[in-house]
C-alpha cells in the first residue's frame, strides 16, 4: 500500500502500513510557518544491507505504536538491584507486532486516518485501532490506540513519537514534572552515556552523571555525541519541548492513567553501526507501560520500577476494550496554550474495508 496523506489549514502528516507510522509532521503555525519536530532517517528502507533490521527500524519515522514495548538483549555492567532479571531476553520482533507488521487503512476522509490490525492467534490480544484525527482549527492532531483482547492479561505498550536534536547544543529544553526518575540500570550501547547507570533523580536538570557530578538533561542537545536512556515515572502533567531555534514548543499529552511513566531514548550520533552511521539525531518521548525497554518478560514481573510503586504492564480483558487517546500540538514559543489539556476521546470504530 502507498504512502496516505493529511493536508489540513494547520499542518501536513504522512503515514505508511508498516507499523502504522507517521513518517512526516509538520505544524503551520502562525504566520505561515511549518514546524517540523520530528527526527528523520538518513537510510533508505529498501537498502538490501538492512534487510536484517525489523521493519519500524528500516522505515523509522515520526511516531508509532510499540506492543510489547522493548528490544532487550544482551547488556553490560549491570546495576546490584537489577541482576538475575533476565534482562538479556528480547522481544521478538523488536518493539512488537505493532511497530513492524502492515496495517489496514480501515477509513480514510479529509481530516482522519483509521488503520487496524488483527493479532496473531494465539496472542492475547486480538485487535489494534489506531485513528489519527486533525484538529480542523489547531494545529494539533488527536490520535488513539484501541486494544481489542482475546483473553484477559497484561501486556507492555508504548507511543513512539521520535523528535529532532539537530539544533544547536542546549538549545531544545524539555519540560516534565513526575515523582520521579530513574537512570538506565546498565551500560548503554555505544560507549556514550550521560547518566550514571542505576541511578535516581527528582528534575531533569539535576541527573546523576557517569563522572560522578550532574548533568542537564532538560537541556539537548550537547556538544559531544549521546546515547542514553532515563525513565521519567508516574508524571502529572503533559511534556512540553521547547525549540527555540524554530521559534516554537511542541507539546505531548495522553493519558497517564494507562500510561504512567515517559521514557526518554537521546540517540545523538553515538551509534556507528547500520543503519546509525554516526549520523542519526534523535529523541524518543515514549509514554510508556514498561519497564524500560526491557522485553516484556521483565516489564511483567517483579522488578524495580514496579516495586517502586510504578505500573509496568497495561491490563487488557476482552469484554472492555482499552482506548488509549493522546495528543501532539504545537504553538508559537512564548505563547499559552490553547487546545485543551486533555487530549479528547476519539471513536475506536471505524468500517474495515
Amino acid at each position: 500500500m502507498e504512502p496516505v496523506h493529511l493536508a489540513w489549514a494547520h499542518g501536513f502528516l504522512r503515514a505508511i502500513p508498516t507499523g502504522a507510522m507517521i513518517t512526516d509532521l509538520a505544524f503551520r503555525l502562525s504566520g505561515g510557518v511549518d514546524f517540523a519536530p520530528f527526527a528523520h532517517r538518513h537510510w533508505s528502507p529498501d537498502d538490501p544491507a538492512l534487510g536484517h533490521l525489523p521493519a519500524h527500524l528500516r522505515h523509522l519515522g515520526a511516531e508509532f505504536v510499540c506492543l510489547p514495548f522493548g528490544v532487550g538483549g544482551e547488556v553490560e555492567g549491570i546495576a546490584a538491584p537489577w541482576q538475575g532479571l533476565g534482562l538479556e531476553r528480547c522481544n521478538v520482533p523488536a518493539h512488537g507486532f505493532a511497530a513492524n507488521a502492515e496495517w489496514t487503512l480501515a477509513e480514510r476522509s479529509a481530516t482522519r486516518l483509521c488503520f487496524t490490525l488483527d493479532y496473531p492467534g494465539d496472542h492475547a490480544v486480538r485487535r489494534l485501532t489506531r485513528v489519527l484525527a486533525v484538529q480542523p482549527h489547531a494545529p494539533a492532531l488527536d490520535l488513539t490506540l484501541t486494544v481489542e483482547a482475546r483473553r484477559a492479561g497484561r501486556v507492555s505498550l508504548g507511543l513512539h513519537p521520535i523528535l529532532s536534536l539537530d539544533a544547536p547544543p542546549e538549545s531544545v529544553h524539555l519540560r516534565a514534572a513526575f515523582r520521579h526518575g530513574l537512570t538506565y540500570p546498565a551500560a548503554v550501547p555505544g560507549a556514550a552515556m550521560l547518566a550514571a547507570i542505576g541511578g535516581e533523580f527528582g528534575s531533569l536538570a539535576a541527573v546523576p552523571a557517569r563522572d560522578g557530578g550532574m548533568v542537564d538533561l532538560s537541556r539537548l542537545p550537547k556538544a559531544r555525541p549521546v546515547e542514553d536512556v532515563v525513565l521519567l515515572c508516574d508524571l502529572n502533567g503533559p511534556v512540553e519541548i521547547d525549540f527555540p531555534a524554530r521559534a516554537a514548543t511542541l507539546m505531548l499529552d495522553w493519558d497517564r492513567r494507562l500510561l504512567p511513566s515517559c521514557q526518554l531514548w537521546i540517540s545523538d550520533r553515538a551509534l556507528h553501526d547500520a543503519p546509525w552511521a554516526g549520523r542519526y539525531r534523535g529523541l524518543g518521548v515514549e509514554p510508556v507501560a514498561s519497564c524500560f525497554d526491557f522485553a516484556e518478560a521483565v516489564s511483567l514481573g517483579d522488578n524495580p520500577v514496579r516495586a517502586g510503586g510504578t505500573a509496568t504492564s497495561l491490563a487488557i480483558d476482552p469484554e472492555r476494550p482499552v482506548e488509549i487517546a493522546y495528543r501532539l500540538s504545537a504553538r508559537p514559543l512564548g505563547e499559552v496554550q490553547k487546545v485543551a489539556d486533555r487530549p479528547p476521546s476519539t471513536s475506536r470504530t471505524c468500517p474495515v474495508t
